[in-house]
Protein backbone atom coordinates (compact mmCIF):
# COMPACT_ATOMS: atom_id res chain seq x y z
CA UNK A 1 0.00 0.00 0.00
CA UNK A 2 1.20 3.50 -0.77
CA UNK A 3 -0.18 6.87 0.09
CA UNK A 4 -0.08 10.08 -1.85
CA UNK A 5 0.70 13.34 -0.04
CA UNK A 6 -1.45 15.35 -2.49
CA UNK A 7 -5.09 15.44 -1.49
CA UNK A 8 -7.69 14.44 -4.02
CA UNK A 9 -10.51 15.75 -1.81
CA UNK A 10 -11.14 18.78 0.35
CA UNK A 11 -10.94 16.67 3.51
CA UNK A 12 -7.90 17.55 5.62
CA UNK A 13 -5.41 14.73 6.17
CA UNK A 14 -2.85 14.17 8.89
CA UNK A 15 0.38 12.23 9.12
CA UNK A 16 0.44 9.75 11.98
CA UNK A 17 3.12 7.47 13.36
CA UNK A 18 2.03 4.24 15.04
CA UNK A 19 4.47 2.21 17.13
CA UNK A 20 3.73 -0.88 19.17
CA UNK A 21 5.26 -3.55 21.36
CA UNK A 22 3.04 -6.63 21.42
CA UNK A 23 4.29 -9.79 23.12
CA UNK A 24 1.80 -12.31 21.66
CA UNK A 25 2.41 -13.38 18.05
CA UNK A 26 -1.29 -13.75 17.22
CA UNK A 27 -2.19 -10.28 18.58
CA UNK A 28 0.85 -8.78 16.83
CA UNK A 29 -0.22 -10.28 13.47
CA UNK A 30 -3.75 -8.94 13.94
CA UNK A 31 -2.32 -5.49 14.70
CA UNK A 32 -0.19 -5.59 11.53
CA UNK A 33 -3.25 -6.57 9.48
CA UNK A 34 -5.22 -3.71 11.04
CA UNK A 35 -2.51 -1.10 10.46
CA UNK A 36 -1.86 -2.19 6.87
CA UNK A 37 -5.38 -0.95 6.05
CA UNK A 38 -4.31 2.59 6.97
CA UNK A 39 -0.64 3.07 6.19
CA UNK A 40 2.82 1.81 5.41
CA UNK A 41 5.04 -0.34 7.56
CA UNK A 42 8.30 1.56 8.00
CA UNK A 43 9.92 -0.70 10.59
CA UNK A 44 8.97 -4.01 12.22
CA UNK A 45 6.89 -2.29 14.89
CA UNK A 46 6.19 1.06 13.23
CA UNK A 47 3.73 2.34 10.65
CA UNK A 48 3.18 5.74 9.04
CA UNK A 49 -0.16 6.81 7.61
CA UNK A 50 -1.64 9.81 5.83
CA UNK A 51 -5.29 9.76 6.87
CA UNK A 52 -8.34 11.86 7.64
CA UNK A 53 -9.45 12.57 11.19
CA UNK A 54 -12.39 10.17 10.73
CA UNK A 55 -10.00 7.39 9.61
CA UNK A 56 -7.75 8.18 12.58
CA UNK A 57 -10.65 7.81 15.02
CA UNK A 58 -11.63 4.48 13.44
CA UNK A 59 -8.02 3.27 13.58
CA UNK A 60 -7.76 4.24 17.26
CA UNK A 61 -10.93 2.25 18.08
CA UNK A 62 -9.85 -0.83 16.09
CA UNK A 63 -6.28 -0.90 17.39
CA UNK A 64 -7.29 -0.46 21.02
CA UNK A 65 -9.31 -3.68 20.84
CA UNK A 66 -6.19 -5.65 19.86
CA UNK A 67 -4.03 -4.59 22.82
CA UNK A 68 -3.58 -6.39 26.12
CA UNK A 69 -3.08 -3.39 28.42
CA UNK A 70 -1.22 -5.53 30.96
CA UNK A 71 1.40 -6.81 28.50
CA UNK A 72 1.44 -4.63 25.37
CA UNK A 73 2.06 -1.04 24.40
CA UNK A 74 0.64 1.01 21.54
CA UNK A 75 1.44 4.63 20.65
CA UNK A 76 -0.11 6.79 17.96
CA UNK A 77 1.53 10.14 17.25
CA UNK A 78 -0.91 12.41 15.43
CA UNK A 79 0.84 15.30 13.66
CA UNK A 80 -1.79 18.03 13.82
CA UNK A 81 0.37 20.69 12.15
CA UNK A 82 4.01 21.43 11.42
CA UNK A 83 4.97 22.29 15.00
CA UNK A 84 2.94 20.08 17.34
CA UNK A 85 2.38 16.38 17.88
CA UNK A 86 -0.65 14.93 19.65
CA UNK A 87 0.17 11.64 21.34
CA UNK A 88 -2.26 8.87 22.26
CA UNK A 89 -1.19 5.60 23.85
CA UNK A 90 -2.15 2.44 25.66
CA UNK A 91 0.09 0.78 28.24
CA UNK A 92 2.03 1.77 31.30
CA UNK A 93 4.90 3.62 29.60
CA UNK A 94 2.97 6.59 28.15
CA UNK A 95 4.46 9.96 28.99
CA UNK A 96 1.98 12.81 29.45
CA UNK A 97 3.69 15.82 27.94
CA UNK A 98 3.54 18.09 24.93
CA UNK A 99 6.08 17.36 22.23
CA UNK A 100 7.17 20.26 20.01
CA UNK A 101 9.16 19.58 16.85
Amino acid sequence: MTYNMSMGTDEKRYIILIIYDIVDNRRRLKMVECLEKYGLRVQKSAFEAYITKKQYEKLEREASLLIDVEADSLRIYFLANHTAVRSWGIGDRHVEEVIVL
